[in-house]
């Protein structure tokens, strides 16, 4: 069987070129035939062998994936990607296309209207429990209101890590000028769409650390991210303007490393082995695979109660058990509801003193030996071989199935709108 992924490159340092790369090894060495098809401005080239064609002018390379889907005479189409990014296109690139899946991430809830149409024309894997009860949800409701007959799966296969991920000694607190005994609070999050709204949370998390920094002086605040992206957040203007915040012990990532050859796991590793605490008060996450690396590595999390954050130390999130809540490997914070605009639904904007407080009781449990070897068998869940052989071989085998079947009712209905709108 032959496999296009449609995704940022395998080569790229992002979230979602590690796991493009994570399951794109693991298909490779199952015996698929497997091209990528770049969407985030990267080059042709080649990848463990495997051919990666380059990306369009568009922003997300729309303007060519249907091209690199005829010209890799691919079987099936895997989009690791939002699917609302294709449907707001003037023309679904995979329109007419029977056999597409979007490894689809849902960060607000309910599932957003956008994402909607890709639900009625194509497949998709949910990445979290949440995300596959929400699509879910959004399903039955299509059925109920429109008489929708659903002809295309829903799976769920949750994003994974490999085994670098583990305690790991290293010389990092010396690296960003740390005392040994201090207390070092880490933020590990993409600094990118801050132009349009704050979805990681910078000013939440900055906030509640600065209000647990001023009474815990040997506390420090290490960011992991970029420093003057574009289209991100200006974090350097955020960080001094800040109310109590004390600049002098906030440190940050390399920058040059993080624009020219990145961190590897190794090295992510080491960073994450280096903190005692990681906080992740996004307010909306797809998955979060910070929060699953620095719990492979023992170090405990402090998380959003809303979408897929909350499964990641715990039980799923669900209406019934918001509110903070103390987990076996980290702290639960409790949210706002907070509408979006933009995706017409609801995103989770953590309580900051609740970020204090989580702060402050991880300081209290400082080195346990009990939460650390919590997260680290939390994080096993995840481990990658264990999350391909359970759940990305059986998806697979059905993928295998459908090429020897014909097209059903609600499929041949969605190719022949797509014929007719061309």
């Amino acid at each position: 069987m032959r496999i296009l992924w449609v995704s940022n490159s395998p080569l790229s340092h992002s979230g979602y070129g590690s796991q493009t790369r994570q399951v794109g090894r693991r298909l490779l060495a199952a015996g698929y035939d497997v091209e990528f098809s770049a969407n985030d401005g990267s080059r042709a080239g080649t990848w463990e062998g495997a051919t990666v064609r380059g990306s369009g002018f568009d922003q997300y390379s729309r303007d060519k994936v249907r091209e690199d889907i005829e010209r890799s005479g691919a079987d099936w189409t895997i989009v690791l990607y939002d699917p609302w990014v294709y449907m707001q296109a003037e023309g679904d690139p995979f329109a007419g296309n029977p056999r597409v899946l979007a490894w689809a991430p849902v960060d607000h809830y309910p599932t957003p209207p956008s994402m909607t149409p890709w639900l009625y024309q194509h497949g998709a894997i949910a990445m979290s429990q949440f995300g596959h009860q929400a699509l879910a949800q959004t399903i039955e409701a299509g059925r109920q209101r429109k008489g929708y007959e659903r002809g295309f799966p829903l799976y769920y296969a949750p994003h994974a890590i490999e085994p670098v991920f583990r305690p790991t000694p290293s010389d990092f607190r010396r690296s960003i000028n740390v005392p040994e005994d201090a207390y070092v609070v880490g933020i590990v999050a993409a600094n990118t769409g801050g132009q349009i709204y704050d979805r990681k949370g910078w000013g939440d998390m900055l906030a509640g650390a600065a209000w647990f920094m001023e009474s815990h002086p040997d506390a420090y605040l290490y960011l992991h991210t970029q420093l003057r992206p574009s289209g991100g957040i200006p974090l350097q203007a955020l960080v001094n303007f800040v109310p109590g915040l004390p600049v002098d012990r906030i440190r940050w990532a390399d920058q040059y490393r993080m624009k020219d050859d990145g961190y590897t796991d190794a090295d992510m590793a080491a960073v994450y082995s280096g903190l005692d605490v990681l906080l992740a008060t996004s307010r909306g996450e797809g998955f979060g695979i910070p929060v699953i690396e620095a719990q492979a590595c023992g170090t405990p999390v402090i998380v959003s109660n809303w979408t897929a954050q909350p499964e990641l130390v715990g039980e799923p999130w669900a209406i019934s058990r918001m509110g903070r809540r103390r987990e076996a490997s980290g702290w639960v914070v409790s949210v706002d509801p907070d509408f979006d605009l933009r995706h017409a639904s609801f995103f989770g904007k953590p309580i900051i003193a609740d970020i204090n407080g989580a702060l402050a009781d991880a300081y209290a449990h400082r080195g346990d030996p009990d939460i650390k070897a919590a997260a680290i068998a939390k994080a096993a869940e995840y481990d990658a071989d264990r999350v391909f052989d359970a759940y990305w071989r059986p998806i697979l085998a059905d993928m295998e199935r459908a090429l020897t079947e014909k097209p059903n009712r609600a499929q041949r209905r969605a190719a022949r709108k797509a014929k007719v709108a061309a």
